[in-house]
């Protein structure tokens, strides 16, 4: 009897233990063993694209050139720098603004720093512009240009080649000391611009003096502005050219 009673309450027992194996597992805080505790989803770094437009474009240098000549001003001992630059926007995602420094220098070893801002150019386009800087006292005999870049989003681009110079005509004046450049830019591109028009007079191929109309043009899209510049008789010429630049 007592051998039936043992071995009834072995198997009550273990049937008991075989009840509590079979229960759910409890929940544990910080994950099971193995688990690093972080997500499977995606997280925020904090890491942008390189560039506004989300491409990861290469940020290519805009190609800059410098033609300079100087004058004699119309004063005594004043002297006047003309530039030419022709700068090219090789980057197919950015517009630039390029910001150009000037060191000059004279014979006897002195210095002057200037400088001055392209506007900003397309993808793609090249610009070309003038611009003319006066010296009391100082006479420049030597410049050097650097440049640095700013990249930029392109929005409501117009180019160069939306900018058509219409009809340039030169006149000159025999009982005044200065001849008058004047013509009109029509505006193709499909939003308003302003323009700088930029005259650049040339002996034998060589610079020998520039100039622009006072204010900018302000050419809405499809629209026509007409320019006219006086240009005091400062240098002998041969040839002249008329580029126009859209300027915002």
């Amino acid at each position: 009897m007592k051998q039936s009673l043992t071995a009834l309450l072995l198997t009550l027992a273990l049937f008991c233990c075989l009840l509590t194996g079979c229960g759910p597992t409890p929940d544990v805080p910080g994950g099971s063993e193995g688990s690093n505790g972080s997500s499977s989803g995606s997280t925020n770094s904090g890491t942008e694209p390189d560039d506004a437009n989300g491409t990861n474009s290469a940020r290519l240098q805009p190609s800059v050139s410098m033609t300079s000549v100087v004058q004699p001003g119309a004063q005594e001992s004043t002297y006047t720098a003309n530039y030419r630059f022709t700068i090219t926007n090789p980057n197919t995602a950015y517009s630039v603004k390029v910001r150009l420094g000037l060191t000059l220098t004279s014979a006897a070893g002195e210095k002057r720093t200037d400088f001055t801002f392209s506007p900003v150019i397309a993808p793609g386009d090249t610009v070309c512009f003038m611009y003319t800087k006066s010296y009391t006292g100082f006479h420049p005999t030597g410049c050097s240009l650097t440049s640095s870049t700013d990249y930029l989003t392109p929005e409501q681009v117009v180019r160069t080649s939306d900018l058509l110079i219409l009809k340039p005509t030169e006149t000159k004046n025999s009982k005044v000391d200065y001849n008058t450049f004047s013509g009109a830019v029509n505006n193709t591109s499909r939003y308003a611009t302003k323009v700088k028009v930029s005259l650049f007079l040339k002996k034998n191929g060589q610079l020998v003096s520039v100039d622009a109309p006072t204010l900018l043009l302000s050419i809405p899209a499809g629209g026509t502005a007409t320019y006219s510049i006086l240009h005091y008789k400062d240098a002998a010429y041969d040839d002249y050219e008329v580029t126009a630049t859209p300027w915002n």
